[in-house]
């Protein structure tokens, strides 16, 4: 009996802290400038041939429309793609991103595409913005760290920079999720994000630093006022400890350097580290 070829992928969380809607005709050229940071949590995905398509998130099948447009720019095969994800879902953690280019580097492998890397990160990429799960996830993912999104897209149409950093703790804690569609297709937020986006993106740039990243972050999300009133109890009690703090793009969530247990006040708060590795094979 031949033994079943298989491959395995991982894809960090990315937590976006600033943001500049870019949307073009073509979703190649689409996505978001802007800054983020990559968590050591995320996706781990296994794909393996199959007799039909199928995906399953954390053992459960799923619809997983991202994933499934990724899969679908890259082969017409039959796969099985099971994705553990230690990550909450439209909390903004990237999930689907992560996802969707896990499951692109491991189908590769799996299938013996023969793809590049940036090849692979593209059909994410196109699967999220086609999909309006996400603009800047994917281009976060494929570097880690912090990364300082320059031009929209992935490389080579995109230019991403990066923050040097040690991978040092990140608190956060989640009150559930935010639309991301539905903030993308609000013409009037777009122009407050895009306006507030591009001073701030500025500012990081005068001073590329992981306490500069939090502070332009969180004057990002005061400025675009999509804050629930937890989220905003939540920073401003990290900032009386002496810590930093911003909410991630986008989800009613909040993330945190140094905060003293601050957020453990408000819930269940949870702990990773800062990733410097991008999505890679396993």
């Amino acid at each position: 009996m031949q033994q079943q070829i298989f491959a395995r992928a991982f894809a960090p969380a990315h937590i976006s802290g600033i943001f500049v809607i870019d949307i073009k005709k073509e979703p190649e050229l689409s996505g978001s400038m802007g800054s983020g940071i990559c968590l050591k949590d995320g996706a781990v995905t296994k794909v393996s041939a199959a007799g039909e398509t199928s995906i399953k998130i954390n053992g459960a099948v799923s619809e997983a429309t991202t994933t499934l447009s990724a899969i679908k720019l890259l082969t017409s095969k039959p796969v099985l793609v099971e994705t553990e994800l230690d990550i909450p879902i439209g909390a903004g953690f990237g999930a689907s991103g992560a996802g969707a280019l896990s499951t692109a580097l491991a189908l590769n492998e799996a299938l013996s595409q023969e793809q590049t890397f940036n090849d692979l990160a593209q059909a994410a990429h196109i699967a999220e913005v086609m999909n309006r799960t996400g603009l800047g996830d994917v281009a976060g993912q494929t570097c880690g760290g912090i990364d300082i999104r320059k031009k929209a897209g992935i490389p080579p149409v995109g230019i991403i920079d990066r923050i040097p950093c040690r991978e040092i703790s990140v608190s956060w804690i989640s009150f559930g999720g935010i639309s991301t569609k539905s903030v993308l297709s609000n013409e009037l937020k777009k122009e407050t994000i895009n306006r507030a986006g591009k001073s701030r993106l500025k500012e990081l740039l005068k001073k590329p630093t992981l306490t500069n990243f939090f502070r332009q972050s969180s004057a990002f999300a005061k400025e675009i006022e999509l804050m629930s009133s937890e989220v905003r109890d939540a920073i401003e009690a990290v900032e009386a400890m002496g810590g930093l703090a911003s909410q991630a793009m986008l989800g009613n969530t909040v993330f945190a350097i140094n905060d003293d247990g601050a957020l453990l006040e408000f819930g269940d708060a949870q702990e990773s580290m800062i990733s410097n590795a991008g999505a890679h094979l396993l």
